[in-house]
């Protein structure tokens, strides 16, 4: 089970011919539970599940011993969900939605997403805030396929393609103006 959701795996393995005999048993309800939060990115009902059945799944010694990877794993899916639409965001507001981590270690976390290649942008500590660059490439996450994250992407290249297009106006304006003002003298 915790082979799988470290892995990023969608494969349920309680939905097993062989598991269905346990499906009732507390501390399969509670993996059961645990496996589909981690596979919606449901990190609020994820982080609920282990304080709630910390006695059932913690005894687990392989679970004690890989529980902040897999805390990483899901902070990391959600992160990359919820800067998605964004080129500049809070780091605060990365927290708030990590339900309320530590300004740290979402910093931490960007920062193994852009070494990982995983995000294009920068931090700035000082304004406290994340810069991503627009990334047109599909990076083969399992969110490059969803409609709402392809009209974001959509969106934003519209977007761009208006700020560009404002500036060229404003520039040709500002232009024409200057001409204008020099032939009336």
């Amino acid at each position: 089970v915790m082979a799988s959701m470290l892995h990023a795996s969608t494969i349920n393995p309680f939905d097993s011919q062989e598991a269905r005999p346990y499906k009732d048993d507390p501390e399969i309800v509670a993996m059961t539970n645990l496996v589909q939060a981690f596979h919606g990115n449901n990190i609020h009902a994820f982080e609920r599940i282990l304080r709630q059945n910390q006695g059932r799944i913690m005894d687990d010694e392989f679970v004690r011993e890989h529980i902040e990877d897999l805390l990483r794993t899901i902070r990391k899916q959600v992160l990359r969900r919820v800067i998605r639409p964004y080129t500049r965001i809070s780091l605060e507001a990365i927290a708030r939605e990590l339900n309320h981590i530590p300004v740290v270690d979402v910093e931490s976390l960007l920062v193994g997403l852009i070494l990982d290649g995983k995000l294009v942008g920068e931090i700035d500590l000082v304004e406290g805030v994340l810069l991503k660059k627009a990334s047109t490439a599909d990076d083969g996450s399992p969110d490059a396929n969803d409609p709402d994250i392809q009209l974001c992407d959509a969106l934003n290249k519209m977007a761009g393609s208006l700020e560009g297009l404002s500036t060229t106006i404003t520039s040709t304006r500002l232009t024409e103006g200057h001409v204008m003002r020099g032939m009336a003298h």
